[in-house]
């Protein structure tokens, strides 16, 4: 069943990456996702197949209600599965992270330069944020590989500390990422390019660290780092490699963003077909650099064997939200929301900058998925007369998702991250980001309206 499952990963992202190309077969696409879904079904975990069921069940329900033609239900078991082959490309940037020991250069500057927790934090919730520019949904798993060795020991509230930092630094990447899913759509519906919103994108991602910042120093993270003395061996070797591989890091995200930005100038692929494309040439000339490394056979092997089917339990996950989205949007069942929507919008003028965010997250925590969500409620803020910008309307779009991101235990980063870190949804998302997410939600709307870019 796992030898099945891979190879259904495997020809799921061949198949996007031909796409890239040249025309593939929905039939074909089809079955490998419906192929893929059975199965790994038997694989997830039962939190993750409760939540998997449920918008399964939901979508069908709704595809049978208005009975849709089979060809709409082919779309929309499919429609996301270009981010399960995302998933898959950019999990290839473990491999040269393990082959060249990088946490151990995490480590090393930890140890060097961090002496509170809150130091230490800050650092954590960047480096998540650097990476997941061009890890995007693989940052978790990389983000345990990098940091575990180092901060379980040396941290109070390991689980809190570590699940805080990852949700908050890969969410604020959202804002500027240009690989970033969310950021296609918003610029999508408002017409709005990347190089209009990089620059505030960043400034809302740096004020969101330093509030994150802040906010964890006053409340809990003031104490040293328990294990400070336990400082590292001063091996000339860890010291000498630490600032070239940091470099390294840094290389691969200016390289994904250049590679994302050539291809897009050129007009080659898609939003996402770019950022599958990008991902895939920088990770295998980065797997490739350590060619000569013996030990690159072995984590080769282990990432066949085991590392790709830890994407199985998102991937069938992804698979059941796009036939609920795809469901939904064929339906027509956003146009009956979207008159009451309107109308109030209409009857609160500028306060719908502060009402439509608050729906936009109140709805995303019923379960429907922000992506859908930022679709809906931009055509209905373009459409409306407000003394906005364009872009400001992509920011408060952008504020809404991210906060959506990270309370909603539904959210595809909340179930990784209570995965890996062997906590509950609800305490990733609601119970240690709320009071967060409700400061940077109204900074960010104050930003927004401020920018008039």
């Amino acid at each position: 069943m796992n030898t099945i499952c891979k190879m259904a990963l495997l020809v799921i992202t061949l198949l996007h990456v031909t796409q890239l190309f040249m025309p593939v077969s929905l039939e074909l696409l089809t079955f490998f996702t419906a192929l893929l879904f059975v199965l790994g079904l038997f694989i997830q975990k039962s939190g993750f197949r409760t939540i998997t069921l449920f918008f399964f069940t939901l979508g069908t329900l709704i595809l049978i209600y208005y009975k849709l033609p089979f060809s709409i239900g082919m779309q929309s078991l499919t429609s996301m599965t270009n981010i399960i082959a995302i998933i898959v490309v950019m999990q290839l940037f473990s491999i040269p992270i393990e082959v060249g020991h990088y946490s151990d250069t995490v480590e090393y500057w930890l140890k060097r330069l961090f002496k509170k927790e809150s130091s230490l934090y800050l650092f954590a919730m960047l480096v998540t944020n650097l990476f997941a520019s061009f890890l995007l949904f693989g940052t978790v798993p990389v983000m345990v590989s990098l940091f575990n060795k180092a901060l379980k020991n040396s941290v109070s509230q390991y689980q809190r500390f570590f699940a805080t930092a990852i949700m908050r630094g890969y969410t604020l990447a959202l804002f500027w990422a240009p690989g970033a899913i969310i950021i296609l759509l918003v610029m999508q519906v408002t017409h709005v390019s990347w190089s209009q919103l990089f620059v505030p994108g960043l400034l809302l991602s740096l004020i969101g660290m330093l509030t994150s910042y802040a906010l964890e120093h006053f409340t809990r993270l003031n104490k040293p780092i328990i294990s400070m003395s336990e400082t590292l061996p001063a091996t000339s070797s860890i010291a000498k490699n630490a600032p070239k591989q940091t470099a390294h890091i840094i290389l691969v995200i200016i390289s994904l963003i250049v590679g994302i930005g050539l291809l897009e100038r050129f007009s080659i692929a898609t939003g996402t077909g770019r950022i599958l494309l990008a991902g895939l040439i920088v990770s295998t000339i980065w797997i490739t650099y350590y060619r000569n490394q013996p030990e690159l056979k072995t984590v080769l092997k282990n990432y066949g064997e085991s590392g790709i089917m830890q994407a199985t339990d998102f991937s069938v996950f992804f698979i059941a939200v796009g036939l609920f989205a795809g469901a939904v949007d064929h339906s027509g069942i956003l146009s009956y929301i979207q008159p009451l929507l309107q109308e109030s919008v209409n009857h609160l003028g500028i306060f719908s900058i502060l009402v439509i965010p608050l729906l936009f997250i109140l709805i995303a925590l019923c379960g429907i998925h922000p992506l859908v969500l930022a679709v809906m409620f931009g055509k209905i803020l373009l459409s409306v007369s407000l003394p906005l910008s364009s872009v400001s309307i992509a920011l408060i779009l952008l504020i809404s998702a991210a906060v959506s991101f990270i309370i909603s235990p539904f959210a595809g980063m909340s179930l990784m991250t209570a995965k890996f870190l062997h906590v509950t949804p609800l305490e990733v998302s609601l119970k240690w980001n709320l009071l967060f997410c409700s400061l940077f939600l109204v900074e960010g709307l104050v930003f927004a309206y401020l920018w008039q870019g």
